[in-house]
């Protein structure tokens, strides 16, 4: 697997930022922050991200996107640095890619300031939706990542 490009260690490139506080179970047998922990983060952070573009204020779906759905097609996860226990983690993310059908996700989590892993995800839209929406696509361009 290839090192991360150095942009994707800079904080500043991702346009939404979540903090996540470590759990105990979160630590494996020697005290660092497990794989499985990782995971969760960056779901957490996908989840968010997506929810705040497909969702409306009132909690319910945007109007123009009640019958788009997307799936999760692809993701991989890049660890760094070790993570521990105790200091929250912040997790950078965006979009990397705009396709026709799909769009790439890309973040990276940062502890005390240092870069412990990037992630990548590939999300699909589903066939029946016919692909990825113009207005949608629209909307993502305001939160492209800042390289």
């Amino acid at each position: 697997m290839k090192k991360p490009e150095p942009a994707r260690l800079d904080l500043s490139i991702y346009p939404h930022t979540l903090e996540i506080t470590t759990r105990f179970g979160d630590m494996d047998i020697n005290h660092h922050l497990n794989n499985v922990a990782y995971a969760r983060f960056f779901e957490e952070a996908r989840v968010t991200f997506n929810r705040g573009l497909l969702v409306g204020p009132d909690g319910h779906r945007l109007p123009e996107l009640k019958d788009f759905r997307i799936m999760v097609a692809a993701i991989q996860i890049s660890y760094l640095r070790e993570g521990h226990y105790g200091p929250p983690v912040k997790i950078g993310i965006g979009i990397s890619r705009i396709g026709n059908n799909s769009f790439e996700m890309a973040a990276a989590a940062f502890q005390e300031g240092v870069c412990i892993a990037t992630h990548d995800a590939v999300i699909a839209a589903r066939a029946s939706a016919g692909g990825l929406p113009d207005p949608l696509k629209e909307k993502f361009k305001a939160w492209m990542l800042r390289m």
